[in-house]
């Protein structure tokens, strides 16, 4: 009798035991499922590191995938530090319109460049976890694990975001706080693929007429500075810019551009700086833009320079460099772009606090 009582208890036992086993293991995966911000996936994103001192400011663009099967996320990324001197690189485009034969127009047959590395794969990896408050509209971001250039480390890592939906089918993310050294960043993500399959042709972006607004935080002259999105003047690009004639790259050329004298003729003492001034003033003052689409995923590129700068030919040295990509609605629309400016001295004795580097969005 007493033997039936206590294998009847130990029968109980097991099967509360069981139950509650259950019920844990379910809470464990409920607590480690979480909506990724707004619903949607997958993102692009452009973060900077500056300091007031030149030397060790840094950007990184990539991608920005959260799971929402679990409140993992990962960072595919290229990462470009001052330090390392990174000069631009040819990004294997060439503009040219067929407006003129191939060299009988310098400006008309120039190879773009991009940042390098650009042309290739992603040189760094973040993976972690994170947290979203939709009542805050803030996501949290922990990286635990970083890979630069093959080489993996442990890390604690952390990021919070503000999150908006910009348009319907748009969400944007603009960096709030951290726990290391970065100090702007911008974001915007929808449930379309990140795959070459979801990128915007060249033919596409000239097709409509619009600007895409601008913001940015940026670094030069040792200072970093911000521009809140829809301050400063928007990137526009349209039927008016000129179409390569293999469809791979647009161009422009922008008249009373505004171009430094300082940039293009030295100090106003140097010998033929007045007739310098002159000629920029004559020859209508003008900017190239190049804006590249033959890069794989949702990378483009764009490069500008002043033609004060070289009059005779391509543009060799010290142009704006901004690697790009491109921000893709729920529909499948392109809106846009984050990008980074990778723009280092190469006049020959660099100069550091004269170079250009920022993480910016130009968004519809």
């Amino acid at each position: 009798m007493q033997m039936g009582v206590f294998r009847r208890f130990g029968v109980f036992v097991t099967v509360v035991l069981s139950a509650l086993a259950a019920t844990l293991l379910l809470g464990a995966s409920a607590a480690h499922a979480a909506p990724p911000p707004l619903g949607k996936q997958n993102w692009v994103v452009s973060v900077a590191g500056f300091t007031d001192a030149p030397g060790n400011n840094y950007v990184r663009l990539g991608y920005l995938v959260f799971d929402p099967s679990s409140n993992a996320v990962q960072h595919n990324f290229w990462t470009w530090s001052q330090r390392d001197f990174p000069v631009p690189a040819n990004s294997g485009d060439v503009y040219y319109c067929g407006e003129f034969q191939p060299g009988t127009n310098p400006r008309n047959n120039c190879p773009i460049k991009t940042a390098p590395g650009f042309t290739g794969d992603p040189n760094g990896h973040f993976t972690g976890t994170y947290a979203y408050d939709s009542t805050s509209g803030q996501v949290t971001i922990t990286w635990t694990s970083s890979t630069i250039n093959g080489s993996t480390t442990a890390v604690n890592l952390g990021e919070t975001w503000a999150v908006s939906e910009l348009h319907p089918g748009l969400g944007r993310m603009a960096l709030v706080d951290d726990t290391y050294s970065i100090t702007g960043g911008y974001a915007y993500g929808s449930t379309a693929s990140l795959a070459v399959t979801s990128k915007a042709s060249m033919s596409t972006i000239r097709a409509t007429q619009r600007p895409y607004v601008y913001e940015a935080h940026s670094w030069n002259n040792d200072k970093a500075t911000t521009v809140a999105r829809g301050s400063a003047g928007n990137f526009t690009v349209g039927p008016d810019w000129n179409a390569c004639t293999d469809g791979s790259c647009l161009g422009y050329v922008q008249k009373g551009a505004h171009c430094d004298a300082a940039s293009c003729c030295g100090k106003p003492d140097a010998a033929g700086y007045e007739e310098c001034v002159k000629k920029l003033t004559t020859s209508g003052d003008r900017r190239f833009y190049y804006l590249t689409g033959d890069l794989g995923g949702r990378r483009n590129s764009y490069e500008f320079w002043c033609e004060c700068l070289s009059y005779d030919g391509c543009y060799l040295l010290n142009s704006h460099v901004r690697p790009l990509l491109q921000v893709i609605d729920d529909a499948g629309a392109f809106q846009g772009w984050v990008g980074a400016e990778v723009s280092p001295d190469r006049s020959g004795t660099r100069t550091l606090d004269g170079e250009y580097y920022g993480a910016f969005a130009m968004v519809a």
